[in-house]
């Protein structure tokens, strides 16, 4: 089967989509998959064969020029157009301060942009997909193009989203953030309703989408291999060691600052459980004095993400955190980390510190595999109670493993979604051929 997918990123297994989707499709066999791509980079992952790259860059030089073409495609073996060191600095502080004359421009670019160029058309029609496997953006040119890719095709399209890119469950006190979100709304409700199947990331977002799209939904996330027994820990440290790995950014840092707080309180007469927290997120002043607590909570900085799984291993608590402020906690409503699975796979007792209501947290409490609170007390609480019985680490470790293996088998997750894809292209293809038959 022949699957074309269009990302925002290109597939590099380094960077967040690259990563979820080398998962998703790394146990089907039979599969030849081409990726379009409409960023700067080099794809780098051992899952899809064949490329097209379409840039900003490249559309305002095909605008200045006809002849220099708005896409290309990119072989394995040769790098993909890149921003210069000045270009990518300018970008990166666009893109973290949310400039929203940013974001116009980018898709002012797109809008008069000649991305349905020939070399494009010609990427298409050499790779001849039977399917295209859409991720859902909330992008006005992503979803212009993903139509597109729909139009052109004539094939069968599922989708895929992660994110809430739709409901009006969200918190901002600005009319023109209420104005796009609605505008895009239209988008991405065009692109859904042209799929034959959704695939969601969680059961809230799974209930949310089903009732607002009429269009079946099936939950797909990250998975891991669980066939073996549950390694779990035959010796914890003393002091006990608390790891969390990743962004803190949105207002998460006041939730590890919770755990932080929980700490001090109980090593007021003895060190019994540190925090170490390693991440890439910049730091103000009062994040640091709020997450570095003296023997209690340090902060490592950041690591090259192939040393996490060697400090998730040598951890005793894994530790997820999601913010508990109204807009943060309306925005990731529907998400669920990839982490967790990580986590699941490592069986290590897992600390969640989030609102009840978050797709990630509502996960751990009705899988009964965590440890539990939004506030110092609670945290505190839940904490001395491990302390307290070390045996509760090991029942944590095994409820964890367990929920992995129940809810995110690689195998069964592969067998899923190549079942799936086979009797769509199938079924589209029996409808074809029985249209012509009877004309």
């Amino acid at each position: 089967m022949r699957i074309l997918v269009l990302s925002n990123t290109a597939w590099d297994n380094q960077n967040s989509f690259g990563s979820s989707f080398s998962n998703i499709f790394s146990g089907i066999q039979g599969l030849q998959i081409a990726n379009i791509y409409c960023r700067y980079g080099n794809p780098n992952n051992t899952v899809a064969s064949e490329y097209f790259q379409i840039t900003e860059k490249s559309l305002l030089r095909n605008l200045k020029s006809s002849s220099y073409p708005s896409g290309k495609r990119v072989l394995v073996d040769e790098a993909g157009m890149q921003l210069n060191a000045h270009e990518q600095a300018t970008f990166d502080t666009a893109r973290k301060k949310r400039w929203k004359i940013f974001f116009w421009l980018r898709d002012f670019i797109w809008l008069v942009g000649r991305w349905r160029s020939p070399q494009l058309q010609a990427f298409i029609d050499d790779f001849k997909p039977d399917l295209i496997f859409q991720p859902v953006y909330y992008s006005n040119y992503l979803l212009r193009i993903a139509q597109y890719l729909k139009a052109y095709t004539g094939v069968p399209m599922v989708g895929y989203i992660s994110d809430d890119c739709y409901t009006l469950r969200q918190f901002n006190l600005s009319p023109l953030y209420w104005l796009d979100r609605l505008h895009k709304r239209k988008k991405v409700k065009k692109v859904i309703r042209q799929c034959e199947l959704l695939y969601v990331i969680s059961e809230i977002q799974k209930q949310d989408y089903e009732k607002a799209f009429g269009v079946p939904c099936k939950i797909l996330t990250k998975s891991a291999d669980f066939s073996g027994e549950p390694p779990v820990k035959t010796q914890y440290n003393s002091p006990l060691q608390l790891v969390f790995t990743g962004n803190i950014g949105t207002n998460r840092w006041k939730s590890l600052a919770i755990i932080a707080e929980a700490l001090e309180q109980i090593n007021q007469n003895g060190v019994r459980a540190q925090l170490r927290i390693y991440t890439a997120t910049p730091l103000t002043a009062k994040m640091e004095r709020a997450l570095k607590k003296g023997d209690s909570s340090f902060i490592m900085g950041s690591v090259p993400a192939s040393e996490v799984p060697k400090i998730q291993e040598a951890a005793d608590i894994l530790v997820h955190v999601e913010a508990l402020d109204l807009k943060n906690r309306l925005a990731v409503r529907q998400s669920f980390s990839t982490k967790l699975v990580d986590y699941f796979k490592a069986a290590r007792p897992i600390l969640a510190v989030g609102p009840r209501e978050v797709a990630s947290i509502d996960h751990l409490i009705r899988n009964d595999c965590a440890l539990t609170g939004e506030t110092v007390e609670e945290v505190r609480s839940a904490l001395e109670s491990v302390l307290e019985n070390r045996g509760k680490l090991d029942e944590l470790s095994k409820k964890a493993y367990a929920c992995g293996k129940r809810n995110h088998n690689a195998e069964l997750m592969h067998h899923m979604l190549q079942t799936d894809l086979e009797t769509i292209a199938r079924r589209v293809e029996f409808e074809d051929f029985a249209d012509k038959r009877s004309q």
